[in-house]
């Protein structure tokens, strides 16, 4: 029997294809397992849905300060960010807003349950291992906020060897970072602990402004362990803490995520599996209006099963959650909690795969909510797969949008979407590719304006996002090279606008060459323009980012790398302060070098 939630997956899509000529002879890209599309370990050779991997040796090379870094002009992936360091940053999947795709840390959801949305920019790059970006709604398996799809960051598994590790780097703006962990254990039982701290001054964010500092202490806990009668126990925990500073204030932020999950063997096809989950989402403000508090924490106990049949698998559960809210703000209410049923199936009808899916959502302060989904996969030949599959999804109001005094409105309903989506994919002994085409239709979409005379949340809106993505791998004359495009059309139904923020076209170019010592690589991100308001008046251009990157193998366990990031100096922006006029700068070139000893 499979684990549900393994403990670590092999290496992942885009880090194969960025690695080494020589290391990429025996290894076949799209044999990487991935786990957060149907809760259970499936080869991205056999997904029916379109799933996109980056891993620990993509982000080692990378050494990127945030999350945006990496996820830039992936597939479908588009991000928007008040500039870097810890300030807000928005994530869109395929065109929805930050607040309709989903963040999972280590299976733990992870959002504030006031303002909406995960807080991305908190998240540190330093110590996970592996980021899996699934693409489209995943409604029937997580519930609610899944309309554009799910991101699940995994943190780093603790190594098969006990050893130690650590890093020390410094950087542009006064950037500094420090970093140390270990391993223990064996077969039956291991756990791997680390902290990071991250510091920086930051930039100014306005022109003419003071530099804006971010400060970011993490620390990480992972374990499992495993008896003769096949009973698991595994913990993980991850908490980010410090403050970041932004035009007019300060923030203390805590981001955590904590889970506790038992699985155990029911006989030779059965797994049944518990889990403890807590995210936490804490955020202590000083602005110019005075202090304010916006704590939120989402608890969830969820008990899932699967049956291996051999050729076919079936999957069912029930999950329970509850959002709790702390704030100096007076909220109407500050605690619901939620009632999810679900089961999915892999039915296998000779080289078809089947995999419908059906979940049922009860929230004591909006109402009950049914999702479903079917994926269709069909293998031509032996190198090419077809895929198509349909889905709904639901953004579920925020404490925000029903209980925020004034504005509020406790009558809104969840914001509903319906998806279809086409896919091939190929692969040959140097050579794969992926490309799909898709559409999404979201309704009862919530606004703040004014109805009969009154300013507050309504269901008044509608979207259409239609879009085509093309990714895929090469290897060249000694390089290895990943390319990502994606094209997109958001469009407000009302005022046949685009929607705001979302770029239009994204180009992404990675490349690496290296040798046994040493390895050369580069980025290449290219964006074109998109609109900071809703009526598309305030239009913010395009750019195109390079970035270089160097590593030297002193030895075995001690290396040097070296990042030039914005390589040639554009002056870019992503967001705009449309009341104080101004555009949210962002960083010009910039190097960070890293030492590092060990392997974890």
């Amino acid at each position: 029997m499979k684990p549900l939630f393994p403990q670590s997956c092999a290496l992942g899509l885009l880090s194969v294809l960025s690695m080494p000529a020589h290391t990429m002879e025996a290894m076949d890209p799209l044999d990487t397992l991935v786990v957060t599309p149907t809760l259970t370990e499936r080869l991205l050779s056999e997904s029916d849905v379109s799933v996109t991997v980056v891993d620990g040796p993509a982000i080692e090379r990378q050494l990127p300060r945030d999350l945006a870094h990496l996820l830039r002009a992936q597939p479908g992936v588009d991000v928007s960010g008040n500039g870097p360091y810890g300030k807000v940053t928005s994530f869109f999947l395929r065109g929805t807003s930050n607040s309709q795709s989903l963040l999972l840390i280590d299976g733990v959801r992870m959002g504030s349950a006031t303002s909406g949305g995960p807080t991305w920019q908190f998240v540190p790059p330093q110590l996970i291992e592996r980021i899996e970006i699934v693409r489209g709604p995943r409604g029937a398996i997580y519930g609610a906020d899944t309309v554009g799809g799910v991101v699940q960051v995994f943190t780093r598994a603790p190594a098969a060897a006990p050893g130690a590790w650590g890093h020390a780097g410094l950087g542009s703006f006064d950037t500094r970072e420090l970093g140390a962990g270990f391993d223990t254990g064996g077969e039956q039982a291991s756990l791997g602990v680390a902290v990071n701290r991250f510091r920086s001054d930051g930039i100014a964010l306005q022109p003419g402004g003071d530099r804006k500092g971010y400060d970011n202490t993490s620390f990480f806990l992972r374990g499992n362990a495993r008896l003769d009668n096949g009973l698991s126990l595994r913990l993980n925990a991850l908490r980010s803490q410090g403050n970041t500073e932004f035009v007019g204030g300060e923030t203390d932020f805590v981001h955590q995520s904590a889970a506790v999950t038992v699985s155990l063997p029911l006989g030779d096809i059965w797994t049944s599996e518990l889990a403890l989950n807590e995210g936490r989402d804490e955020a202590d403000n000083l602005t110019a209006f005075g202090p304010s508090r916006f704590d939120t924490r989402l608890r969830a106990v969820r008990w899932l099963n699967v049956l291996d049949l051999a050729r076919h698998e079936f999957v069912f559960g029930a999950e329970w959650r509850e959002d709790v809210v702390d704030s100096t703000t007076a909220y109407d209410e500050r605690s619901r909690d939620n009632l999810g049923v679900f089961a999915r199936g892999l039915v296998r009808l000779g080289a078809f795969d089947l995999q419908p899916a059906l979940r049922f959502d009860d929230n004591e302060a909006y109402g009950s909510e049914w999702t479903g989904g079917l994926t269709f996969g069909l293998p031509l030949g032996e190198t090419q797969r077809l895929r198509a599959s349909v889905g709904t999804a639901f953004r579920a109001p925020t404490f925000n949008d029903l209980y925020f005094p004034g504005f509020a409105n406790p009558d809104l309903q969840p914001e509903t979407s319906r998806s279809i989506e086409l896919g091939l994919s190929g692969r040959s002994q140097a050579l794969f590719w992926d490309v799909a085409v898709y559409q999404t239709d979201i309704d009862d979409l919530i606004a703040f304006t004014v109805v009969d005379g009154r300013f507050a949340a309504f269901n008044v809106a509608e979207a259409r996002i239609r879009g085509v993505e093309a990714s895929g791998g090469v290897e060249l004359g000694g390089w290895s090279l990943a390319l990502a495009w994606s094209h997109l059309d958001p469009v407000d139904r009302q005022t046949d606008l685009r929607l705001p923020r979302r770029t239009r076209d994204s180009f992404r170019l990675d490349a690496d060459t290296g040798r046994e010592r040493w390895s050369l690589g580069a980025s290449l991100v290219i964006q074109g323009d998109r609109y900071n308001n809703p009526a598309a008046t305030e239009r913010l251009g395009g750019f195109g980012l390079l970035s270089l990157r160097a590593g030297w193998a002193f030895t075995d366990r001690l290396s040097l790398r070296l990042t030039l990031d914005n390589a040639l100096d554009k002056a870019y922006t992503t967001a705009r302060d449309s009341f104080a006029g101004f555009d949210f700068q962002e960083p010009g070139r910039t190097v960070f070098l890293r030492l590092r000893y060990g392997e974890g």
